[in-house]
């Protein structure tokens, strides 16, 4: 009896294929799972984040009384009670006030990739409205500040010592509207994804740093990729 077999010839050529098809797919998968997990992450202190505001808010009052006894000018002292305040309800392990270690030194990219400024750290302390840093058990790093209009957070979902220091990938940001600073009063002292359609009457194509909300709602980083493709109404991933 003649028993039928692969020659090895044959068996070569099939490992060969699968490599090359290995090769073409798994840059691609890896880098879905990434954007997942970071999508995970942002929706994560999202609601951290609220959580914390909406308890501090029962314990201290209303976002926008917070700073009634400090200076009009005094932003050291209002970004540090912000701080203050809202992380009472996180796990922090790390209070790096206006220092280093919390947020890198590297460079700091918007979404596109470009250069927004040679030192993220010196961006975030040189702008007139200084930024207090914590780090928190999850290592997340958080910036919050004031520039009398609205409170800021700045995220960084891998702390300082991972990824690319840039706005969309890595970086994020929240927002606090105050007083009468908000078209829609019903929003007010209320936490905000930066670029959240719910109070932002820009497009993604113009103010393409403020992602925050796309993230939020659309469950994805495709801006990164295809950001001139889509829109808020009918096209919010890649094809």
């Amino acid at each position: 009896m003649k028993k039928s077999a692969f020659t090895l010839a044959e068996t070569l050529i099939v490992i060969g294929i699968i490599g090359v098809v290995a090769a073409l797919t798994l840059p691609n998968l890896n880098h879905a799972t990434g954007d997942k997990e970071k999508v995970t992450k942002v929706k994560k202190i999202y609601s951290s984040l609220t959580d914390a505001i909406d308890r501090a808010q029962v314990v201290y009052g209303d976002a926008d009384g917070w700073f009634n006894d400090l200076g009009e000018e005094n932003f050291d002292r209002k970004s540090e009670r912000f701080a203050k305040r809202v992380t009472e309800f996180m796990k922090v392990s790390k209070d790096c006030e206006f220092g280093g270690g919390c947020f890198s030194s590297g460079k700091y990219l918007n979404s596109q990739g470009e250069e927004e400024a040679e030192n993220l750290l010196d961006f975030m302390q040189n702008d007139g409205h200084p930024q207090y840093m914590v780090m928190l058990s999850d290592n997340v790093s958080l910036g919050f500040n004031t520039n009398g209009i609205k409170l800021n957070i700045k995220v960084d979902i891998d702390g300082p010592n991972k990824g690319k220091n840039q706005d969309g990938n890595d970086i994020f940001g929240f927002s606090i509207y105050l007083g009468d600073n908000l078209e829609h009063g019903n929003l007010k002292n209320t936490l905000i994804p930066d670029g959240d359609p719910s109070c932002w009457t820009g497009n993604l194509g113009n103010d393409f740093q403020y992602v925050t909300g796309w993230v939020i709602n659309n469950g994805n980083l495709d801006y990164l990729k295809c950001y001139d493709e889509l829109n808020w109404e009918t096209q919010t991933s890649c094809k």
